[in-house]
C-alpha cells in the first residue's frame, strides 16, 4: 500500500505539472536597441514562455507619438517557438524621436512589449579630400549617419555618389564646373542641407589662342622682352634658314603686330630684360661660335648702344632689379656666375656664385625684393641681392622636360612650367610655398617657349613647334587666365 500510494501521488504531480505548462503565459519583451543611425533602426525583442508556442506574426511597431498614432509596422512574419528576434528598418526621418515596442500575434491575441523611446541621429561631416581637383575625379567625404539617398552638390552641380560605405564614407564623382573655380560642397539628406565649412577648388586655367607670329615664321634661339611699348620677339634663327635680324612687337591691348628694327648685328642666344640686351653668338660651324659682345640699353622699342661687354655671354638669364641688371649663368663655363651691371657707374661686378648652374634652360623673375630662380633641375631658389645670399625654397613638382620653362608672377603667385616638349603648368604660392597644378596648355605638345609676358592679370605664351616638326606650322600666341575654367 505504501508503494502504490507513492506511485499515485507521483503520477498526480506529473499530470498537474503538464497542466501548468499548457496554461503557462506568453509574454513579449522589447529587449534592446542594437543600432540607431540616421534613417535606420535595429532592435531585438523576445517571445517569453516555457512552452511551445506559434506566433502567426511578430515584429516591431514605431511611431513619432507615445500614443502610437499613425504607426509604422515592421512585420517579421511567423515565429515558431519562444526566443529572441531581431528586426531592422530604414526610411526614418533623421534627428527624429520615435517610440517603439515589440509585438506578437499568438493564439488570436496581440501581445505587446514595453515602449522604448529613441532618437535617430543627424548626419555629421568630419573631412573630405581632396579639396582641389578636376571634373571626373573622385572626392571622399568622411563622417557619419549618411543614409541611402544622400545627395552631394558641388555648387549647383549634383555629383554622382559612387559608394556609400557603412553610412560613414561617401565617394563621389566631381561634376563638371559651371564657371566658378571655388564652390561649396553641400549634402542634402532628406530635407536637410549641410554645407561643408571648406570649399572645393576646381583645377583652373583657361588658354585662348589670340594670334600667330607674322610671316608664318618659326624662329629659335631668339631673344624677347616686354615693356610699356609691348612684347618684343626677335633675333635668333629662322627654321632651317638664316638669322632673323629684327624684332616683332605685339600690342596686347590692340592684338596687332608691328616690326621693330634692331641696329645691331643679328645673333642667337642673346640675353634680354625689359631694359637691356646684349651678348649672343653666331654658330659658324657645329658647336663653334663667333661671340658678339655688343651691349644695348632698351628704351621702349629703341636701342641705345653702350660699352661692349667685358665678357662673352650665351643663353644667360637677365633680370632688372633696383635699376641694375643682374645676369645669371649662361653657357661656356658661366653657369654659376652672377654679374651685376650698374648703369650709374657703368661697371660690371661679380657676385657670389649661384648654387646651381643657371641659364635659359631655367627662368628668373623678381618678387618682393628678391630674385626667384627656377633651375633646369626643378629647384626654386631665392636670391637676396642685398645680402648676396641664396636660399632653396622648394622644388618644381611637374615634368621638367628638356629645360626652357616659363616663369611669371601675378600677385603672390608664381607660374612655372611648360618645359620644352611638356604641357604642364604649376602655380606656386610664394608665401605658403604650396604648389597647385593648372590645366594643361592646348596646342602642339612638341613645342618650345619663344617668349612670355603678363598683361592685365593674364599670362601670354608664344610657342613654337620644335624645329624637327615638319609642315607649315607657325608660332602661336596664347593667353592664359589662371583662375578661369
Amino acid at each position: 500500500m505504501h508503494k502504490l500510494g507513492f506511485t499515485f501521488v507521483f503520477l498526480l504531480l506529473i499530470f498537474w505539472s503538464c497542466t501548468l505548462e499548457e496554461n503557462a503565459p506568453v509574454l513579449v519583451s522589447t529587449e534592446e536597441v542594437l543600432f540607431v543611425g540616421g534613417d535606420k533602426i535595429r532592435l531585438s525583442g523576445r517571445l517569453l514562455t516555457n512552452r511551445e508556442v506559434l506566433a502567426n506574426d511578430h515584429g516591431f511597431i514605431f511611431s513619432t507619438t507615445s500614443s502610437f498614432a499613425s504607426p509604422i509596422t515592421l512585420s517579421l512574419g511567423e515565429k515558431n517557438g519562444p526566443g529572441r528576434f531581431i528586426g531592422e528598418k530604414g526610411g526614418f526621418a533623421i534627428g527624429q524621436t520615435y517610440f517603439v515596442k515589440a509585438f506578437a500575434e499568438v493564439e488570436g491575441q496581440r501581445l505587446e512589449g514595453e515602449v522604448v523611446e529613441l532618437k535617430t541621429l543627424s548626419p555629421a561631416i568630419n573631412s573630405f579630400s581632396p579639396s582641389y581637383g578636376v571634373a571626373g575625379g573622385e572626392v571622399v567625404i568622411q563622417g557619419k549617419n549618411f543614409p541611402q539617398g544622400t545627395k552631394v552638390f558641388f555648387g549647383t552641380q549634383e555629383a554622382q555618389v559612387l559608394q556609400n560605405l557603412f553610412e560613414s564614407k561617401l565617394t563621389v564623382k566631381i561634376p563638371a564646373p559651371t564657371g566658378q573655380v571655388v564652390v561649396p560642397i553641400k549634402l542634402i539628406v532628406q530635407n536637410k542641407e549641410i554645407v561643408l565649412p571648406t570649399p572645393f577648388e576646381y583645377q583652373a586655367g583657361k588658354y585662348t589662342k589670340v594670334s600667330e607670329f607674322p610671316g608664318n615664321l618659326r624662329i629659335y634661339d631668339n631673344s624677347y622682352f616686354s615693356n610699356s611699348s609691348g612684347f618684343h620677339v626677335g633675333l635668333g634663327k629662322i627654321k632651317f634658314a638664316d638669322l632673323y635680324p629684327s624684332f616683332q612687337r605685339y600690342s596686347p591691348s590692340t592684338g596687332t603686330w608691328s616690326e621693330v628694327s634692331f641696329p645691331g648685328a643679328a645673333r642667337r642666344f642673346a640675353f634680354a630684360s625689359s631694359n637691356y640686351l646684349g651678348g649672343g653668338a653666331i654658330e659658324t660651324s657645329r658647336d663653334v661660335f663667333q661671340f658678339d659682345r655688343s651691349f644695348w640699353k632698351i628704351n621702349g622699342s629703341n636701342f641705345e648702344r653702350l660699352s661692349d661687354l667685358p665678357f662673352t655671354s650665351r643663353e644667360a638669364l637677365a633680370v632688372d632689379f633696383e635699376e641694375k641688371l643682374f645676369l645669371l649663368g649662361g653657357l661656356d663655363g658661366a653657369g654659376l656666375v652672377v654679374r651685376v651691371y650698374d648703369p650709374v657707374l657703368k661697371t660690371w661686378t661679380n657676385k657670389r656664385n649661384a648654387p646651381v648652374a643657371l641659364g635659359k634652360s631655367g627662368a628668373a623673375l623678381v618678387w618682393n625684393n628678391r630674385i626667384i630662380v627656377l633651375a633646369s633641375n626643378g629647384q626654386v631658389w631665392e636670391y637676396n641681392p642685398f645680402q648676396d645670399s641664396w636660399q632653396l625654397l622648394t622644388t618644381y613638382p611637374g615634368n621638367k622636360g628638356q629645360g626652357y620653362p616659363v616663369a611669371q608672377i601675378i600677385g603672390k603667385k608664381a607660374y612655372f612650367g611648360l618645359f620644352r616638349a611638356t604641357q604642364e603648368l604649376w602655380e606656386l604660392n610664394l608665401e605658403t610655398l604650396v604648389w597647385k597644378t593648372k590645366n594643361q596648355i592646348i596646342g602642339l605638345p612638341q613645342s618650345i617657349n619663344v617668349g612670355h609676358f603678363t598683361f592685365n592679370g593674364s599670362i601670354y605664351f608664344l610657342r613654337a613647334p620644335e624645329e624637327s616638326v615638319s609642315g607649315t606650322l607657325t608660332m602661336e600666341l596664347y593667353k592664359f587666365d589662371p583662375d578661369a575654367i
